[in-house]
């Protein structure tokens, strides 16, 4: 009997990446709706979609990521990471089907010197944060059978992405100023589509990171370095600069050094983790 998982945000570059690891699997029967097909943030209509179509499984892969924006524009835009996300979990509920959504390490504060496991207090410093936050929380006080999974900045999938603006400015010829105090764990798109996919197939329950490995973190002045000598750019137009000092449009508090600790996924799939050099080099070519 096939399983038929509903994958909501299909369009976006994460949704791209699991539909196309879904579609290669003959125990699956797929169906991927873009955000013109199913607006989350409609409750009826998830309800009625959920109702008519009666999946095994959701994957959601919609969601408001710009993390600077987010300051200026809630009402509109950041909605989708918590009415929309609390909608699926109701229509989950209701239809008693498994639940699989995505969340990020802006849900802690950064203050902790080693990485974050999954059940370390949650203090976002941000208002996308907050959203992520407060998604987890609708999903939990409604769903017993669901599955989050926190991830880093990632990068891959087709779209605008980190790269692409490092590629784009140093192959312009133009300067870039890179935060060389704020650490990160780069992610290629397709490594946490492949590690969504694993656990979704072992119905994984609960809260789970998943990053690139960069042990406790690397700045993102040595990321767009490495990035640029990949790409054979002049990788003396990176200025290493404070973040304090970095023009996000406007204020922002971001979590100096917030390392998803990977252990959990590692004693499940330890061959899905690799080292964030190598899931670049992969994708770069």
């Amino acid at each position: 009997m096939l399983r038929k998982i509903m994958v909501t945000g299909a369009c976006s570059n994460l949704g791209r990446s699991v539909v196309q690891l879904l579609e290669i699997q003959s125990n699956i029967e797929v169906v991927a709706l873009a955000q013109d097909e199913l607006d989350i943030l409609d409750e009826e209509m998830v309800l009625l979609t959920v109702e008519r179509l009666k999946p095994s499984t959701i994957i959601n892969c919609a969601g408001f990521n710009d993390v600077a924006a987010a300051e200026s524009r809630l009402a509109t835009k950041l909605e989708v990471n918590t009415r929309g996300l609390c909608n699926l979990a109701r229509a989950a509920a209701k239809f008693k089907v498994y639940l699989c959504s995505f969340s990020s390490k802006y849900v802690f504060n950064g203050k902790n010197s080693d990485p974050y496991d999954e059940d370390d207090d949650k203090w976002p410093l941000n208002q996308y944060g907050n959203s992520k936050h407060g998604g987890e929380e609708m999903v939990a006080n409604q769903l017993e059978n669901y599955l989050i999974i926190r991830s880093d900045l990632l990068y891959g999938g087709g779209g605008e992405d980190w790269v692409s603006r490092i590629k784009e400015e140093l192959g312009a010829g133009r300067s870039l100023a890179v935060s060389d105090d704020f650490f990160i764990a780069p992610t290629y798109i397709g490594d946490l589509a492949a590690a969504a996919v694993a656990l979704v197939s072992e119905w994984a329950a609960g809260v789970y990171h998943y990053t690139n490995d960069a042990g406790n973190g690397v700045s993102c002045y040595e990321f767009a370095r490495t990035v640029a000598e990949r790409a054979g750019l002049d990788s003396s137009l990176l200025k290493p600069t404070p973040m304090a000092e970095i023009d996000f449009g406007g204020p922002l508090n971001l979590p100096e050094r917030a390392i998803l600790g990977l252990d959990q996924f590692k004693k499940i799939f330890p061959s899905l983790v690799r080292p964030w050099q190598e899931a670049l080099a992969s994708y770069m070519g």
